[in-house]
């Protein structure tokens, strides 16, 4: 079965990622101690969602064999701090490239993979470090801000795997944020056989010109406005399917080269 020996796999290099360049503090961890950046970078993944005095505890008495050992959960949140959290974003970029390329067991459409790109705003933690990482303004007499900030995804619908994620200021644009998961999803996946299926709100033709660099595949919903002229012909005609051609302007050109 591939997707036990994915996983298999990855426990068996979990040791890989217990690595130095993983803690923000150079003060972190520097001595042996009950919880150790190997147990702290497990927890996430063998949490419960229990009570954190219970699960904390029962977690660390497992992971050293030694049932009279305790921990406080500030004592935890302490050193948790202190953990990159782009330990996790390697793991999962590690197991997504695994299983890739390893499709047997793969569900698709026709031989395609479904990927499917949206993003939202999200509240974040009212907290002046989040709040300047997310570029929220300051509030002021006249104005306050939400502690907000845009999150995008890009998934596979038949699988309900996460693919490529981002969390980034709230005014960037969701255009910009569709092209960067593609040059993210291409250094983890032949984008050959899949299918990016995207909203209206991506009616975009730097995406379209991305993804035929490529070699992959797009459907994005088009707007009412969207290719007016085009649409009106199709009318006239009692069609419903038609292909035409799209004009490039200097603009448009100059634009999707800028970004690339």
């Amino acid at each position: 079965m591939v997707f036990e020996y994915v996983f298999s796999n990855f426990l068996a290099s979990f040791n890989n990622f217990v690595d130095e360049k993983y803690i923000l503090s150079d003060n972190a961890f520097v001595r042996s101690g009950k919880w150790s950046l190997e147990t702290a970078i497990k927890f996430p993944l063998f949490n419960r969602k229990k009570t954190k005095f219970n699960e904390v505890n029962r977690y660390l008495r497992s992971q050293t064999g030694d049932y009279s050992m305790k921990i406080t959960g500030s004592g935890v949140c302490d050193r948790m701090q202190y953990i990159n959290p782009k330990v996790y974003i390697d793991m999962n970029d590690g197991v997504i490239m695994e299983i890739y390329n390893n499709v047997e067991e793969m569900e698709t459409f026709k031989g395609f993979h479904v990927f499917a790109t949206d993003g939202s705003y999200v509240e974040i933690p009212n907290h002046p470090q989040a709040r300047e990482e997310m570029g929220v303004p300051s509030n002021n007499e006249v104005e306050t801000f939400a502690a907000n900030a845009r999150i995008s995804c890009t998934v596979d619908t038949k699988m309900d795997f996460v693919i490529s994620s981002i969390i980034e200021n709230q005014t960037v644009d969701e255009i910009t944020l569709a092209l960067r998961h593609l040059d993210d999803v291409k250094n983890k996946i032949n984008m050959n056989n899949v299918i990016t299926c995207y909203d209206r709100y991506y009616n975009s033709t730097e995406i379209m010109l991305k993804t035929e660099t490529l070699n992959s595949y797009y459907l994005i919903r088009g707007k009412t406005n969207t290719f007016k002229k085009q649409q009106q012909k199709m009318d006239n005609d009692k069609k419903t399917d038609e292909t035409f051609d799209i004009s490039l302007n200097n603009a448009k050109i100059k634009n999707f080269t800028t970004k690339n």
